[in-house]
This record gives C-alpha cells, structure tokens and sequence, in this order.
C-alpha cells in the first residue's frame, strides 16, 4: 500500500515496549509520524530515533493538555491527522479504510474508528466508536483533568476498520496504570473537573456514557449492576473467563474511584495529580532544531541548571 496523507501523533511515556510493534503497524501507510513524549526512563528515545521518528520532549500535564497542545503546535504537512496512544496499533482493515476516505474529497472533517480491546494478550469483543482521524485545521481538544475528547467542527463520518488497543504488557503494568487513572479520575470528579460536558441521558454519546457512569455509582447494588453492564454492554460475555476477569477489574477500577473520593471527603485533602514515573530531557533532543523551536523552555532550564553549584551551593 502507497503511503496516505496521514500525519500520526503519538504522546509516549516508558513505551519501549511498544514503539516498534506501533511503529511496524503504521510505517507503510503513514506519510509522517511524531511522537512527544513525557520524558521517559526507559529506551523510547533510543528506539524512535532509531527508526527514524520524529520524536521531541514535553513534561506531562494531563492527556487533554498533551493531546491539544500536539494538534496546536506539531507542524503538520498533510490533509489528515491521526491520534494513537502508545500502546494502539493500526489493523489491516483499518489501512485499508483510512485509504477509501482520505484518497477522496469528502465533506467529513473527521472519522470515527472502531477501537478493539485486548486483556491479558487477548482481543475482546469489547469495541467503541472513537473519533481519531481529523482533517488538518479542524480539529480541537477538550481541556479536562481526567480523559481527553477529541472535538471537529463539521460532520463525522464512521470507519469500520479496527483499531487495535492493546493496553499494558503485562497485570503488573495494568495495576500500575490504573493507579495513576483512578486517583486522577477521583480528584477530576472531586473539584467537578472531570465535566467538559452535562450529563445526559438522551444526549450525544458523551453525555450518555457520563450520565451512566454518575447514575450507576449513585445507587445500590451498583457494582453488579455494573458488573453486568459490562459483560452485555461490551459483549464480553462472549470472550470466557479473559471477559469475564475483564469485566470484573473495570468494576474494581469504579469502586477504587468512589473510595478514592471517599477519602477525600472524609481527610479534606486533595492529593497532587500522579504521575507516571520519568526523568529528566534526552540531551541528544535538545540540541535538535525540533525541540528548540517548539519546546525552547526545556533547553532554556537545562542551560539554566548548569549555571548552579553542583555541592554546597546557597539554598
């Protein structure tokens, strides 16, 4: 297959597990790929330079910060713009889609792609509709503490094509990353921060999944409730044991939520924002003409570090 008018946009954090499998889905279909990343510890760096990616630092704020700031400044060359997270990959069906809609003049200023699950290396029948494929200049972001939602002004069109999410390698990094979601997931519910949109029963699919979500944990039996919204919601039903441990976790994700704002209410202390382990900039990027045009504020710090007393130095 040709390569599309496709620019895909990747934040990263600690990915080296993932970077070349992604990177093996896209390279054949995509015209440019870059990716920012939140400072990892790990060899992200090395692998993307190492494949020829595009790859610039910029600390963490939250994922709406992060996404809106790459669709703002990136500077994107082609018609179309696709968001993935790190550990997404493109499917061959997907390919195949995205060349029937961006190889033609369409009134779509974007496309909504069915996002398949997977759990403990397994898909699930778990899929959603979400919207990653933007035209160029029309696309924005919602700035919310909690997860981020992709905006276009113009209609929506729908692809069929699957979008592989593969999550975490392993339950240890699961665990570990639902950590980091649910007490930003609770302090964004605390303040009311998680709210870009009201929450409606008979509104836009938005508004529905926000209404389902505050109307279950707010009654008895909810966990069950829940429990069973996922297994006939999502289908997983239909996956054995692997859906069925699915569904329970994401119940268990919901109840650490609730007792995380549990205890909030009863300390009144609102914790700091986690984060996911990181260090400092790569000095291989900051030297290079990306990341000090688009992110001159890291090179400026680090040049102002050295400046200091490495011992003994006034405090």
């Amino acid at each position: 297959m040709d390569k599309l008018p496709i620019t895909v946009l990747i934040p990263t954090i600690n990915a080296e597990g993932h970077i070349q499998e992604l990177y093996n889905s896209i390279s054949d279909v995509a015209e440019d790929v870059y990716i920012v990343d939140s400072l990892s510890i790990d060899s992200t760096v090395d692998i993307a330079q190492r494949l020829g990616i595009k790859i610039i630092q910029r600390p963490f704020v939250t994922s709406s910060d992060q996404f809106g700031w790459m669709l703002i400044n990136l500077p994107v060359k082609t018609p179309w713009i696709f968001f993935m997270a790190q550990d997404e990959r493109f499917s061959e069906s997907l390919k195949n889609e995205l060349a029937k809609v961006v190889l033609r003049d369409s009134p779509e200023a974007g496309f909504t792609v069915k996002w398949r699950l997977w759990f403990m290396g397994k898909p699930l029948h778990a899929t959603s509709d979400n919207l990653r494929l933007l035209r160029t200049g029309k696309g924005r972001v919602t700035q919310v503490s909690c997860n981020e939602h992709f905006l276009v002004d113009g209609p929506i069109g729908k692809l069929n094509g699957i979008l592989e999410h593969k999550d975490t390698l392993t339950l240890y990094e699961w665990y570990e990353k639902q950590n980091i979601y649910t007490s930003r997931e609770a302090i964004g519910r605390f303040r009311d921060s998680c709210k870009d949109e009201s929450p409606r029963l008979l509104g836009t699919r938005l508004q529905r999944k926000m209404f389902f979500k505050r109307f279950l944990t707010n009654i008895y039996f909810a966990d069950w409730l829940m429990f069973l919204y996922y297994l006939m919601k999502f289908g997983v039903w239909k996956d054995g044991l692997n859906g069925l441990r699915w569904a329970a976790l994401r119940v268990w994700v919901q109840k650490v939520v609730r007792l995380k704002m549990a205890e909030m209410k009863s300390t009144g202390l609102v914790p700091k924002l986690p984060e996911a382990r990181h260090g400092d900039y790569d000095p291989r990027l900051l030297v290079t003409a990306l990341q000090q045009q688009l992110v001159p504020e890291s090179v400026e710090r680090v040049q102002f570090a050295k400046t200091l007393p490495k011992h003994g130095g006034d405090r």
